[in-house]
Parts: C-alpha cells; structure tokens; sequence
C-alpha cells in the first residue's frame, strides 16, 4: 500500500505499510514428476563423488585414486609391451602382472578404499544437515532418493573399475608387434574384465552404501566400511588353512571379491583343465589359469549374492521409515 493510498484512506502515512511488488509468478511449466526427481538426485551424486561443480579440494581424493590406477595400469602395459619388443612373446610372459587378472588382484584393495572415502559422501551430509527431510517430500520418496544415490554411486565405481582395464588393453594392442594378431588371441579378455570390474563395483557399492547410510559422519562410515573389509579377513584366514573349512571364508568379504576375480578369469580346476586344449597365446604365467578357487561356483554365488542383496535390503529398509 503506497503513501497516496494511506492518506486517501484517513490514516497517517507514516503509521501505514508499504506493499511492494516483486511479480511472484506460479510455476507454469511441465511438471515432470518423480522421474525427473530420481535424475536430480543422481546427477547430484555423480558430481558429489567425483567433486564435480566443487572446488580443487572436493576432487583431490576420487582424482588421485583413479590417476593412481590408471598409472598403474599404464606402467604395467609399458612393461609388458618392452617384454614384447625385446624379447617376442617370451618376454611379454615373462613380465609378471601384466595381465587382467593381476590388475584386478590388487586393485580391488584401492577400489574399497575409493568407496571408504567417497561413498560418505552421498549419504551422511544429508542426514546430519537435516537436509534429507528436503528430498523426502512429494513427488519424491525415500526409495527414490536412495536407489538414485545408490546407481550414481555404482556408475562411479564401475567407471572407476573398467577405466584403467581399457588404459591396460590399449597399451598390451599397441605394444605388440602384431596388435591385430594380440586382439584376435586375447579379445575374450574384454567381456571377463567387464563383468568382473560390475561385479567388484556392484558388492563394493552395495556394502559402502549401506555404512554410509548407518553413520552420520564421514569419518564413521569410513572407518565402518574398513572394518567390514578387514576384520572378517582376519577372522576367517586361520579356517582358511584346512580345507574341510574353507567355506568360512564366504563371510569375508575380501575373499568373496578374490575368488569371484578368480571364477570370471579362470574358472575352477576343472574347467581350467577342460579348457586347456583352446589356451590362448600371448598369455602371462600371472594368469593362473590352473588355480582352484576356494569355493565350489554355487558357494561363491550365493556367498556374493548374499553380500550384494542383504546391504541394499538393509539400507532400502532403513531409509523407508524416513518417508514422511
């Protein structure tokens, strides 16, 4: 109400109030509903874990592991490809580490300490800050809100996975004298590394979700993640030792993700032997094409199974009563 109006109404205008105008308009656009909703929640995720959008600090952490992998992955092509060069197909064999399995062998140790670190990330700032009551408003629900952070979580842990596999087969093709030749002999490699890098990512990501949905800090949730990685391994490494009690081991978590590499690689013993007749060339000794995994394939898949599905139920339960 201006100053003329006041005064026109009898009253004095410096006991009246002003309205001002700011053009308030309603929302006359397309209203895209809980789809649109679950996708907002995923991109934010995906450039969360990754410090996308953020300053140098929120991408030092995710930047480093994978440039720590990928190096990895480049020096282990350079020197499988100098072997090559020097010494033929001897010499790439004769450089131990070189090859897909291996890769996987040791990265799956700095794949879990990437989810300790970035997988909190996602999950704890919302509840402490309180701002997950804001998601959890129509359209979107608490079931939404967690798968989305969950597939942005595992698309990362995937990407992360498969990035320095393609740096290493890159390296061993243009390495090789002959790299149609090589791609010809190894390119069933390509679909093992694919499915064991999802398989690593998937239960990686199912179980770091589900300690970062537990915990309220950071730090907790790390320290939980890395708990579950390393206690039950050192708990279950001495039954390990006797055969007859080698299936204790399928409630350590390290090993699961161990032998599961193994299975995708090489298969068990007696595949392994079966297949020996159609061994392909170029193949390092680090391949370990004869070793038996520790349990049968039905013990492996319902050990993985079993910490694939048991964390997201868990977590998809827990943030379920959250729905207001």
């Amino acid at each position: 109400m201006s100053d003329a109006t006041t005064a026109k109404a009898g009253g004095d205008p410096k006991a009246g109030g002003v309205v001002f105008d700011i053009r308030y308009q309603r929302y006359g656009g397309p209203r895209e509903g809980r789809r649109r909703a679950r996708l907002a929640v995923y991109k934010d995720g995906f450039r969360k874990v990754l410090g996308l959008g953020r300053g140098a600090r929120a991408k030092l952490l995710p930047w480093a592991c994978i440039l720590l992998m990928v190096g990895i992955s480049t020096v282990l092509a350079s020197m499988a490809g100098f072997g090559q060069r020097t010494l033929g197909d001897v010499g790439a064999e004769m450089v131990p580490g070189t090859s897909h399995y291996f890769l996987y062998s040791f990265s799956i140790t700095i794949l879990f300490v990437f989810a300790a670190l970035m997988a909190p990330r996602l999950l704890c700032p919302d509840r402490r800050n309180g701002t997950l009551h804001l998601y959890l408003v129509r359209p979107l629900t608490a079931s939404d809100y967690v798968q989305a952070r969950w597939a942005a979580f595992l698309t990362v842990m995937v990407s992360v996975a498969w990035l320095p596999q393609f740096v290493l087969l890159a390296g061993r093709v243009l390495g090789h004298p002959e790299p149609l030749a090589y791609l010809d002999a190894n390119w069933t490699d390509i679909p093992k590394f694919l499915l064991a890098g999802a398989a690593v990512a998937a239960m990686v990501t199912a179980v770091s979700m589900l300690a970062s949905g537990l915990a309220t800090r950071r730090g907790y949730a790390s320290v939980l993640l890395i708990a579950l990685f390393v206690v039950p391994n050192a708990v279950t490494a001495p039954f390990a030792l006797n055969p007859q009690l080698q299936w204790v081991s399928m409630f350590s978590l390290g090993d699961v993700l161990g032998e599961t590499n193994k299975l995708i690689f090489n298969g068990t013993e007696q595949a392994a032997e079966a297949g020996a007749q159609v061994e392909p060339a170029f193949r390092g000794p680090d391949d370990m094409d004869s070793v038996p995994t520790q349990f049968s394939p039905r013990l492996l898949l319902a050990a993985y199974l079993g910490w694939l599905i048991a964390p997201g139920a868990i977590l998809w339960m827990y943030y379920r009563r959250l729905t207001p």
